[in-house]
């Protein structure tokens, strides 16, 4: 279970870990909220983290079609607890190698788009408070969308017409991949504003999956993803009572592995600590006797292993 770091020489310890790159793709970063009293296990905490991440990558007719058997654990790249909760960071190379594998249509460059939204009633004139509203909405859901809105991009123009009291008319054109049309709809059920936010999301989505990714127009600065996705992560709990130095030379002990991949920590104390342990291979029977060989037991569970 994951909890709050609770020494300062975690801390420190924490920041000899390489942090991530500034350039990181913010779509992979998921923030869940929890009180940690009612924290759900790490494999959880994933699970519920990676719908998330396809609703912003993956095109809304793929989306459907995801298979159910997709592991989420070797997707991970690594978590970072917090006060009310904790991040979920997916491996992008693992992830976009994953969809390739299995062709599924996702949107690998974020989609930016800088979005104006113009509305007039029956009679032309302006709504301004309106197109306001509209416009704020779309940015606090483009995140959620798995796109970026800012100025500096290309021109995405909505132009929307109420043509009566139930009809509308949008009109989309621009300098981004979605091509320039016309539609109408009949907005008489409900909330006419509120037809309008969901038109508007529409129409954003239908931007942002135009710019499916396939190999013919992927970007030179995109190397090939490396397929590791059957690689092998577990929880490992170790239950021993050390000083920072003993705990820092175990780990560097068990990272310098050549089965190991990666060792993330979750939890340290001087008692317990929690690590994600990513192996190589999906052949995790040589832990026993790597702890043994060090004094200490290693008993397998449901989730990894606990370390005694």
């Amino acid at each position: 279970m994951l909890i709050r770091l609770l020494s300062l020489g975690v801390v420190l310890y924490l920041a000899l870990i390489p942090s991530a790159q500034a350039q990181e793709d913010p779509r992979f970063q998921i923030t869940l909220h929890f009180e940690q009293s009612q924290a759900p296990s790490l494999p959880e905490q994933v699970q519920q983290a990676l719908p998330i991440l396809w609703q912003r990558i993956v095109t809304q007719k793929a989306l459907p079609n995801i298979p159910s058997d997709i592991k989420p654990m070797p997707l991970l790249l690594r978590v970072h607890p917090q006060a009310d909760g904790s991040t979920i960071v997916f491996n992008p190379s693992r992830v976009w190698s994953l969809l390739e594998k299995r062709h599924i249509a996702h949107i690998r460059d974020i989609p930016m788009f800088h979005l104006q939204i113009q509305l007039t009633n029956r009679f032309g004139s302006s709504m301004q408070q309106s197109e306001e509203e509209l416009l704020h909405d779309a940015q606090r859901q483009a995140k959620v969308l798995g796109m970026i809105l800012t100025d500096n991009a290309p021109l995405l123009a909505m132009h929307i017409q109420w043509l009566d009291d139930i009809q509308a008319q949008l009109s989309v054109r621009g300098q981004s991949r979605l091509p320039e049309f016309s539609e109408t709809r009949t907005l008489d059920m409900g909330d006419p504003f509120a037809h309008l936010q969901h038109w508007v999301l529409d129409i954003l989505m239908r931007a942002r999956d135009a710019y499916v990714w396939s190999p013919q127009t992927a970007t030179s600065h995109q190397p090939n993803p490396i397929d590791n996705t059957h690689d092998l992560k577990l929880i490992v709990r170790i239950e021993q009572e050390a000083p920072l130095s003993e705990q820092v030379a175990l780990e560097r002990a068990l990272q310098h592995d050549p089965r190991v991949a990666q060792l993330i920590p979750v939890y340290l104390n001087h008692q317990n600590r929690q690590y994600v342990l990513t192996l190589k291979q999906p052949d995790d029977s040589w832990i026993s006797s790597w702890f043994a060989q060090r004094g200490m037991t290693a008993t397998p569970n449901a989730q990894g292993w606990l370390i005694q």
